[in-house]
């Protein structure tokens, strides 16, 4: 008998911020993460990451998903991946809890590959390209700061980060300290004037407004040359989207919160001008390259949504390295002492603004295990 899966583990992660971030849901007061680690028979281990809170995930991984593929052959990725997508669905009945399920995929994937002495890339049907061009996402809102600073800092932010990736995404929503769509607008518009006319801008709403209001700002984004307009209304608005799409010259975006299924109402409908599935969080790479399919099927390019340690940024750069057209890679630049510490030699854009994909096998990343145990939490 061959190489079997050994154990599957979850390990938690949490790194407290000096200064709290907010964006229009909620205010962030630490960086955390669940890894998923997949040790084989030979010794051999994958790494994978979920989104979202460590509550309940964990051991969703541990008790649920994990146990469940534990002496099977690590090599059959995509039927342990449809195996345990019915595990979670026979279980929770109402819904299928994809960010544990993401998490063990990516491990998987990053496992084969090791096995295999291949990289990710390669698995996934082959890269198109070596390195992939970043945006810089952040800008978000800052604490304890009246409108006017907000206003000087996020642009003063903007600015750095323009001047190294010529590409800014911010966030809108100020709602979350007391202001509304006519500030959410300026705002936008001291960052144009900031960055310049030849920097690509990008804003993200996080489905702040109602679709009404949603149009009204996107109208106004239309005059400030946004590139796209993301997540203006709430996930399970598609009449939203596909209204918005309709009426609106600014591209509209969307996707890190919907599942595979949704993705299809999504295209079906014409929701969407850019799609953006996160491989920690759709169910995983098998998942994200699925939907990335039928995105192509309907002409709708995909830009993966990325807001995770290394092991998130190298899974994303992997899938994007073999999608069609000239994919970004969203780069996050906010405060996230993970990012920094997780793998030995993290992941950084070159002067001309793109991310090398790691060559070796699976993700291609080593990660620390020194600093995996500083910021371990039970």
């Amino acid at each position: 008998m061959g190489v079997t899966i050994d154990r599957v583990g979850a390990v938690p992660l949490e790194a407290p911020l000096s200064e709290p971030f907010g964006y229009a849901q909620e205010w962030v007061t630490e960086r955390s993460a669940l890894l998923v680690r997949i040790e084989a028979s030979d010794g051999t281990v994958g790494w994978g990451e979920c989104w979202g809170p460590i509550a309940g995930t964990r051991g969703t991984v541990e008790r649920l998903l994990g146990p469940e593929i534990e002496g099977e052959d690590p090599l059959d990725v995509e039927r342990l991946s449809e195996t345990l997508y019915d595990v979670g669905r026979a279980a929770y009945q109402s819904v299928v809890p994809l960010p544990a399920l993401s998490g063990i995929d990516v491990a998987l994937w990053d496992l084969t590959g090791k096995l295999l002495d291949v990289p990710v890339s390669t698995l996934l049907g082959g890269a198109r390209r070596s390195a992939v061009r970043a945006y810089a996402t952040g800008h978000y809102f800052k604490h304890g700061c009246d409108l006017d600073e907000q206003y000087e800092r996020i642009a003063a932010e903007a600015i750095e980060n323009a001047a190294a990736l010529d590409a800014v995404k911010l966030k809108t929503g100020l709602d979350l300290i007391g202001y509304g769509p006519r500030e959410d607008v300026e705002l936008v518009r001291r960052v144009r004037e900031a960055v310049g006319d030849e920097a690509t801008l990008l804003v993200d709403a996080n489905y702040a407004y109602d679709a009404p209001t949603a149009r009204e700002v996107g109208r106004a984004l239309e005059s400030l040359d946004v590139h796209w307009f993301e997540e203006p209304v709430p996930p399970e608005d598609l009449d939203g989207y596909a209204h918005l799409r309709e009426a609106l010259d600014v591209r509209v975006a969307g996707g890190e919160c919907h599942a595979p299924y949704e993705f299809d109402r999504l295209f079906e409908r014409g929701c969407l001008d850019v799609a953006q599935p996160d491989v920690c969080n759709v169910g995983g790479l098998t998942a994200a390259r699925r939907v990335a399919t039928t995105a192509s099927a309907h002409g709708v390019p995909v830009v993966p949504h990325v807001w995770g340690t290394p092991v998130a940024i190298a899974a994303s750069l992997h899938l994007i390295s073999t999608l069609p057209g000239h994919p970004w890679l969203e780069f996050d630049r906010s405060a996230n002492p993970l990012r920094e510490a997780v793998a030995a030699d993290p992941l950084t854009a070159d002067d001309d603004g793109r991310v090398p994909v790691p060559e070796g096998p699976g993700l291609g990343i080593e990660l620390d295990e020194e600093a995996i145990a500083r910021y371990r939490v039970e």
